[in-house]
């Protein structure tokens, strides 16, 4: 994604998912450390990803990372019968 911080490039994680059988086996953090890489390969500044709050495995999972919570974003999503009112009423 463009512009980030500093108008440098990010990178940012839509989904990350690893079958049931594979997890605790060291997939996912070979995959983060992946992204991390293609990050850096492609000059971003960050990477930057989110989670639903009732997923407490993939919290536990980047908390496992050392990745702490930045508290400090909001989400927001219009879908469905949203996509066909007017902006702001």
């Amino acid at each position: 994604m463009w512009p980030a911080a500093g108008l440098t490039r990010s990178l940012y994680l839509k989904e990350l998912y690893v079958t049931e059988r594979a997890r605790r086996t060291g997939v996912g953090k070979l995959l983060m450390q992946r992204l991390y890489d293609i990050a850096a390969e492609h000059g971003c500044s960050r990477v930057e990803w989110t989670t639903d709050r009732d997923n407490p495995d993939a919290q536990r999972f980047y908390a496992e990372l050392g990745v702490p919570v930045r508290e400090s974003k909001l989400f927001y999503r219009v879908e469905g019968d949203e996509l066909g009112r007017s902006v702001g009423s």
